[in-house]
């Protein structure tokens, strides 16, 4: 457990996540990071699932592999299926402070943190029903928690308004992707579709529905009203435009992150659930034909624009640009001076950015101060650094004009406060219309600078997807031409990657589920890390302080493809909130790496393999002269001595007659050199063959020692000849006889002379 001590130190926080990016994965981990990294403590993304993702089809559960770096974490978040439920409860037992997003699993201590998904949903239905819809479906995955309870929420919905949800108005999909939604959708025409409105679970399920019914021919929302959930970019390019619901996942990271730092701290933090707030997006698919427009949900009821605070048009304005502008930036302001009050320091750059347009337009009608052209140049660039939205300028509109117009009225009454408490009339400098027309002046400048400032963010978007494409080219080239050392020292990575980066390898390779450990293979952008090239550390301890950005988030991916598995590697950079799928920059550099090192791999083993088959080239061109030269030495010797060599394959049943027992016998030359045995038993003359064939039969049989007897032999003339057979038995491991190999000698005339000496000679042992 980490004690209270660590409000004087910066913690290192670990993130367990299926993906490291994209509008869902990628905004609740950039809220994550906006939470923890104004306290300077470090933030390290653990991928959990395998770069080489299905982009069709999500994995429900994670796979089986060893959470690196819990050693190194002083507090975990787990984010949805990011592990298994075991593994969960292991982690909750452990005493280490641990909050959890979006994930129910039994007996489980620690807090929960989900988007209002009940309320979202309630205010959802409640919007088709205003369109006058009754027949209302729910497409989507229930057996994933927040899925689930939008499920529930929507049948608790349709039930408060007096209708019961049928089971066939709820479309079941497979996963959370569009392809899922696709399928889904045409299961619905083919039992009829008998819905005129439908909720979908989330907005890539919502996306795939809606094009499956696009290409069936149906009109939407004429033939079916669709609202999604996740106010993801991929339904703002839809067609027609998807209404959603937008739980605010970045909020969901950052509500997430508070209540960490409050467990390390000491604080007491129960195990419910803590609910991050929603925004309820209507564009065209629900019906909606006046443009985009948003409200705040608070508990699934819109909550006005300024209740509480008299209803103002700038407390409006303020709820849009939360919708439409991205808080990811703190800013550090300082105290402005005035009646208007201070910005203090930490304040949001939405809420820099709404007090610099009420500040602009409420001194515009208070004394008809108008600001410099540098003031409206900052705004425009300000706006685009919020990344808005891609409706962000139609919804900005109406709400400035909103305030203008209520400041109008207020200097028509001369005297009712402005909207930031200010008083327009009574102490204003000016006349009246003087202040109206700076007002309109200054009003119109601002819109000029939205403007501006949403299409640059869209410009600067482009810019980066065109930087994107280029760096994954270039990447793709080089790894498709890396060698084994460059794949290790990272050189591969585009020249635009300023973080840090590690690559660290399972030994044995492969070995991530056999209790292996991490070696570092490569570090680039890190003096400090460059000393830990060679050092090996168990996966709890991986990665090392060393190895990660002291600036940015530090991203853990598995460099892991089909079934290879080489470890991890470490990148120190931005995350991605605008990929429409899990496929991100850094997952698919790690992806790319596993397909080249396996590549690698693979051409090791192939040179490997050549080299060997190159050197049993060798040993058998070596072999085989010697066999020749052999060959030669045992020809001349054969003809030299006149002995006539046989060779008997056991096995196959062939027997190798020399030349010279060819020639023996009379035999012509062209001949076959192999013949069956019966070519030499045939021969043996018929008092001879028995005795033969049962020295034969000993010798097969493992009698042992070598064959030694004569017999006669017919010859090609007819003739008989007198012949001495000797031969070896060669055995096998297992002493069964393998081969046979022997010589044959003509003894006719050695006999004919032994006889004329017994007759002729007194002697016969002497020479003639």
């Amino acid at each position: 457990m980490v004690d209270v001590t660590t409000h004087r130190r910066n913690l290192t926080i670990g993130v367990l996540s299926p993906v490291v990016g994209g509008f869902y994965f990628g905004k609740v981990l950039a809220g994550i990071a906006r939470g923890l990294r104004a306290g300077g403590h470090r933030v390290v993304a653990v991928q959990t699932y395998p770069a080489d993702l299905d982009r069709d089809e999500f994995p429900d559960q994670p796979p089986h592999r060893p959470i690196v770096g819990l050693d190194a974490m002083d507090g975990v978040i787990v984010v949805t299926s990011a592990v298994e439920h075991d593994v969960l409860r292991t982690l909750d037992r452990s005493g280490r402070p641990l909050v959890v997003i979006s994930e129910t699993v039994d007996a489980l201590g620690a807090p929960l943190v989900t988007p209002d998904n009940a309320g979202g949903v309630r205010a959802a239905v409640e919007h088709l029903l205003q369109h006058g819809h009754q027949r209302i479906g729910f497409l989507g995955n229930p057996r994933q928690h927040d899925l689930a309870e939008r499920h529930a929420a929507y049948e608790a919905a349709l039930r408060s308004h007096g209708i019961e949800p049928r089971p066939e108005w709820v479309y079941r999909t497979r996963d959370n992707q569009e392809a899922a939604g696709a399928a889904a959708a045409r299961t619905a025409l083919d039992e009829g579709l008998d819905t005129t409105a439908t909720i979908a679970g989330t907005d890539r399920n919502a996306v795939g529905f809606l094009r499956a019914l696009t290409d069936a021919g149906l009109v939407l929302p004429r033939d079916q009203a669709l609202i999604g959930f996740d106010h993801s970019d991929g339904g703002a390019r839809a067609r027609p435009r998807l209404s959603s619901v937008d739980p605010h996942h970045d909020r969901v990271g950052e509500l997430a992150a508070e209540l960490l730092l409050a467990r390390i701290h000491g604080d007491r933090v129960g195990p419910g659930q803590h609910l991050a707030e929603a925004t309820l997006v209507c564009r065209e698919s629900c019906g909606c034909v006046d443009g985009t427009r948003t409200d705040l949900l608070v508990d699934g009821v819109p909550r006005i624009a300024g209740a509480g605070e008299g209803d103002s048009a700038a407390a409006r304005l303020g709820a849009v640009a939360r919708a439409v502008l991205d808080d990811a930036v703190v800013l550090r302001a300082r105290p402005r001076p005035g009646p208007s009050g201070a910005a203090g320091a930490g304040e949001s750059a939405v809420g820099g950015w709404v007090r610099a347009v009420v500040g602009m337009m409420t001194d515009a009608a208070t004394d008809a101060t108008t600001p410099t052209s540098h003031s409206y140049r900052a705004l425009a660039d300000r706006t685009a650094v919020l990344r808005p939205v891609p409706e962000a300028l139609e919804q900005l509109v109406p709400a400035v004009r909103a305030l203008e117009a209520e400041l109008l009225g207020g200097l028509r009454r001369r005297g009712p406060a402005g909207p930031l408490g200010v008083a327009v009339g009574g102490a204003a400098r000016g006349r009246p219309q003087e202040r109206s027309r700076a007002l309109g002046d200054v009003t119109t400048e601002i819109l000029v600078a939205l403007s501006k400032g949403c299409t640059h963010g869209l410009l600067v978007r482009s810019g980066h997807l065109e930087r994107a494409m280029v760096d994954q080219y270039e990447l793709d080239l080089e790894l498709m031409h890396a060698d084994s050392a460059s794949l290790r020292h990272l050189e591969w990575l585009p020249r635009g990657q300023a973080g840090p980066a590690a690559i660290a390898l399972w030994v044995p390779p492969g070995g991530g589920a056999a209790g292996g450990v991490l070696e570092v293979a490569g570090v680039r952008g890190s003096a400090a890390g460059q000393r830990l090239v060679g050092h090996r550390y168990a996966p709890a301890e991986f990665p090392p302080r060393a190895l990660l950005s002291a600036n940015a988030l530090s991203f853990v991916i598995p460099v892991a493809f089909d079934v290879s598995d080489w470890g991890y590697l470490v990148i120190g950079g931005p995350v991605d909130t605008r990929a429409t799928s899990a496929r991100e920059k850094y997952n698919h550099w790690a992806a790319m790496l596993a397909v080249a090192l396996d590549q690698e791999h693979h051409l090791a083993a192939l040179r490997a393999q050549r080299t060997e088959l190159e050197e049993a080239a060798r040993r058998e061109r070596r072999l085989a002269e010697e066999i020749s030269a052999s060959e030669e030495r045992y020809a001349l010797a054969s003809v030299a001595a006149y002995d006539a060599t046989w060779d008997w394959d056991v096995a196959t049943g062939t027997v190798y007659f020399s030349p010279s027992w060819r020639a023996m016998l009379g035999l012509p030359d062209d001949d076959v050199k192999t013949a069956d045995p019966d070519e030499w038993l045939d021969r043996v003359h018929p008092e001879d063959l028995q005795a033969v064939q049962v020295a034969l039969a000993a010798q097969l049989g493992g009698a042992g020692g070598s064959l030694d007897l004569e017999h006669r032999l017919r010859s090609a003339d007819g003739r008989y000849l007198r012949v001495a057979c000797r031969a070896v038995t060669v055995s096998d491991g297992a002493g069964c006889p393998t081969r046979m190999v022997g010589v044959m000698t003509d003894r006719s005339d050695e006999r004919r002379e032994a006889a004329l000496r017994g007759v002729f000679l007194p002697d016969p042992s002497r020479p003639l």
